[in-house]
């Protein structure tokens, strides 16, 4: 009796010990001992360039710091304030990290926006000295708030303007400042380098401006520059504020399409003419199980004749094959994938006859929303790239025709009938009008326009171009096409998304 009241004693002595061992491991786990808090810069003297506007300029990092044993959770707040300030201001920066994040690296535009949106420094050149400080909070004990601060020298610039115009009689637009061309960034992570394609007349003046405002801050030509412009040249251009600037505009050698490249960061604009040979057809055709094998046009790019546009929502159908004809009816050179049933994914497009038939699958997984096809048959650069497409979850009229007017965001928003289309009813005025997806307040956005700049909107079903100005590649940045009402009154208008179709009824 007395061996089994030891063995008993003994099993509750070991179910102790490895209770108290486990309590111990998880107090280790929150534990954070008793680190130090240290905030630690990797650089004391930072100048900012605009010129590496995505580059890091600083990166800070901190400890731990400690809980003092209670086992809670740390927080982190990181602020940033100017050093040596005598009056109290809200930090510049104001971050809350978890522990798990002991470090954060600021971009050379971030940390440049934040100093000026603080108001320390304007001025391109001018050096500020900054304060950071981490804190770190102990969730449920104030009292044991810890924090450790570093300083740093900043030499900031002023940075150049977001958006930027070409105008002048030189212009399709004139000097008329709606019509004023929108140029667009080269790289959207790198400001100040816009590019622009555009239809210029020998012998007229042509200038930028960085508003659509004729008495804004403008871009001519440098006094060491060249105002006469030929295929090929690079010139100086230099900002002009006011009189003190003479205003030296620019003109072409020769009328025709040119590509300008305007650099506001280091003062050039570069010129190239454009002219591209046409393409071997001007019209296309989608073909396959989704159309039961009838040919559906395409539409032609607005700005790049060698691109064909097709968008629409992909139902299921057997096989799921489609490829691109060249003449309605006709199976003769057809473009094609380069592999048979080819993913949707592959780009690769080839031209081939009747004895060739390799075509794109779409599965049947894959199938029941909308896709946007865009296909480019430039010799040698053939391509297809094929997207899903997120339709928009509201779009608006806007326009001098509209009860919105040409104010952005829109106040005359369409009503959601299914997933794709969209519908609205009201009465027009005559004058100008087209669709925003987006209200994007630079005008930058994406876009529902005409396939032709002027076209009278009356009734019937036309077809639309989704214009995504937010995409460099596309060159869309200049386009404005939009339809005029002739005839004011009260209409109903239906705009399909997918399809990119848009129904309009005189009521």
């Amino acid at each position: 009796m007395r061996v089994q009241n030891i063995f008993f004693y003994l099993s509750v002595l070991l179910c102790c010990v490895f209770t108290l061992s486990s309590c111990s491991e998880d107090l280790a786990e929150t534990n954070k001992g008793y680190d130090v808090l240290t905030l630690t810069a990797d650089k004391e003297v930072i100048n900012l360039n605009e010129n590496d506007a995505a580059l890091t300029a600083l990166t800070l990092k901190w400890t731990s710091g400690t809980n003092y044993g209670t086992g809670a959770r740390l927080n982190y707040k990181l602020e940033l304030r100017e050093k040596g300030s005598t009056e109290p201001t809200e930090p510049l920066l104001n971050k809350r990290f978890n522990d798990q994040e002991l470090s954060y690296a600021f971009t050379v535009r971030e940390l440049n926006d934040y100093l000026h949106a603080a108001g320390i420094s304007l001025t391109y050149g001018e050096t500020v000295e900054v304060e950071a400080t981490v804190i770190a909070e102990v969730v449920g004990y104030e009292d044991y708030e810890q924090n450790s601060s570093v300083s740093f020298k900043v030499t900031t610039y002023e940075p150049v303007s977001e958006t930027l115009y070409i105008c002048g009689d030189a212009t399709e637009g004139g000097w008329n400042v709606e019509q004023m061309g929108v140029c667009s960034l080269v790289d959207n992570q790198q400001p100040g380098i816009f590019n622009i394609t555009a239809t210029l007349t020998e012998s007229k003046d042509f200038k930028f401006f960085t508003q659509m405002d004729l008495s804004s801050i403008a871009y001519v030509c440098a006094p060491d520059g060249e105002q006469i412009l030929s295929d090929g040249m690079t010139t100086n251009i230099i900002q002009k504020v006011d009189d003190t600037v003479d205003d030296l505009k620019f003109q072409v050698t020769e009328t025709g399409t040119y590509k300008l490249t305007i650099d506001l960061l280091n003062n050039t604009l570069n010129i190239v003419k454009s002219t591209p040979a046409a393409p071997a057809f001007n019209t296309l055709y989608f073909v396959g199980s989704f159309t039961d094998w009838t040919f559906k046009p395409m539409k032609q790019d607005p700005v790049n004749p060698f691109v064909f546009l097709y968008g629409d929502v992909f139902t299921w159908t057997p096989d799921g094959e489609f490829k691109f004809g060249t003449m309605d009816g006709s199976w003769d050179n057809m473009y094609m994938a380069t592999q048979d049933k080819a993913p949707y994914t592959d780009t690769n497009v080839k031209l081939g006859g009747t004895d060739q038939d390799q075509k794109w699958v779409l599965k049947e997984e894959e199938c029941g929303k909308a896709y946007k096809i865009r296909l480019d048959i430039t010799t040698g650069q053939e391509k297809m790239v094929m997207a899903p497409f997120e339709p928009y979850t509201e779009i608006s009229l806007i326009g001098n025709a509209t009860p919105a007017g040409w104010t952005l965001p829109s106040s005359a928003p369409m009503t959601k009938i299914d997933e794709y289309t969209y519908q609205w009813t009201g009465n027009l005025t005559a004058g100008e009008i087209k669709f925003t997806c987006d209200n994007q307040s630079d005008w930058m956005g994406a876009w529902f326009m005409a396939v032709e700049n002027g076209l009278t909107f009356e009734a019937g079903e036309y077809d639309m171009y989704w214009i995504d100005k937010t995409n460099p590649d596309y060159g869309y940045g200049s386009l404005d096409n939009k339809w005029v009402v002739t005839d004011p009154g009260n209409y109903t208008i239906t705009l399909n998304q997918a399809t990119e179709k848009l129904l309009v009824q005189k009521n």
